[in-house]
């Protein structure tokens, strides 16, 4: 097998189609499907299963997948080593994250890991943190941000920071005049709930802060459940519930005073925020220089979540 093979084999497996790999990699579509005919032949085995405009790993594919991403990467250290040209990295990052990393943490983090390294740019997907994990141990992306601790043989997290969860009201009836900053449970358990979806770190905070107070999601009103964040926050301004979200999520709706925020006396709702990475996988020039710099980054953020409902100051307020 030469590089070229393994290219067009992880291009393929990545996007998830010979066309789009095709066009990523400036091959016409038959010279990619000769790559790979070539690969099967001397291994003597179908790596991939085509189905229509699917494409799936065999099992014998997963099997050299995970081999060919460190091997490509080997090629980049190799090269990285004998150019010695520290400072003038490039290539493109993927990186997977679940909402309120993507929206709060990462924009500043990217942008100044490309103030050091302006030649890198990056993919960025978004999932509900069980979506960002799966995409790592897949090798689909180099990094993940998320926001529920991970688990796994072949993962490792670390910490980056922490928010805090509130209660998002409407700036309406009995809320709109509310003084408090906090409220008790028993104030709010007969209201309507809107919650995250299955896998989003927020909805497992909250249950986790129920599940210590006795309480489980079947002693909610759940009126509705929601994928996207600011359809949350709409259906909170609209009058269709409550709900429980991250604390930097809505900063710009307070300032504005579209709606109100409670913290929950008797609740812990601290969210911690994680870096995630592949254990086993040998890693680019890229990928370890952000890997570097993100854990430096990391140790300059604050590990105790704020205490006031004001918006947060640089580099994150969590």
């Amino acid at each position: 097998m030469d590089f070229r093979q393994l290219e067009s084999f992880v291009a393929i497996v990545k996007h998830g189609s010979f066309t789009k790999a095709a066009e990523g990699l400036f091959l016409t579509q038959p010279t990619l499907t000769g790559h790979i005919q070539s690969l099967e032949n001397e291994l003597g085995t179908v790596l991939l299963n085509r189905c229509g405009k699917t494409v799936t790993l065999t099992e014998a594919g997963e099997i050299l997948y995970r081999y060919a991403v460190n091997i490509l990467n080997s090629r980049e250290l190799a090269r990285d080593a004998l150019a010695q040209y520290e400072g003038k990295l490039e290539g493109e990052l993927a990186i997977a994250a679940s909402t309120v990393p993507q929206r709060h943490i990462l924009p500043r983090l990217l942008a100044a890991f490309n103030q050091r390294y302006p030649r890198v740019s990056f993919r960025l997907n978004q999932h509900d943190s069980k979506g960002v994990v799966q995409a790592i141990a897949s090798s689909a992306v180099d990094f993940g941000f998320v926001g529920t601790p991970v688990c796994g043989n072949e993962l490792e997290a670390v910490e980056l920071c922490r928010g805090r969860l509130v209660v998002i009201t409407p700036n309406a009836g009995r809320y709109a005049d509310l003084e408090e900053k906090s409220l008790a449970w028993d104030e709010l358990k007969d209201e309507r709930f809107i919650l995250r979806e299955a896998g989003s770190g927020s909805r497992s905070v909250f249950l986790e802060g129920l599940a210590a107070k006795g309480l489980d999601i079947k002693d909610l009103k759940v009126t509705a459940t929601v994928e996207n964040p600011d359809t949350i926050k709409q259906c909170v301004m609209a009058g269709l519930g409550i709900a429980v979200v991250s604390e930097l999520s809505v900063q710009e709706e307070l300032r504005l005073g579209l709606l109100k925020a409670f913290y929950l006396k008797e609740l812990d709702l601290t969210q911690r925020f994680y870096f995630v990475v592949h254990k086993n996988r040998v890693l680019s020039p890229v990928a370890r220089a952000f890997q570097e710099f993100t854990l430096e980054y990391a140790r300059s953020l604050p590990k105790s979540p704020a205490q006031r409902l004001e918006p947060p100051a640089f580099p994150l307020s969590c």
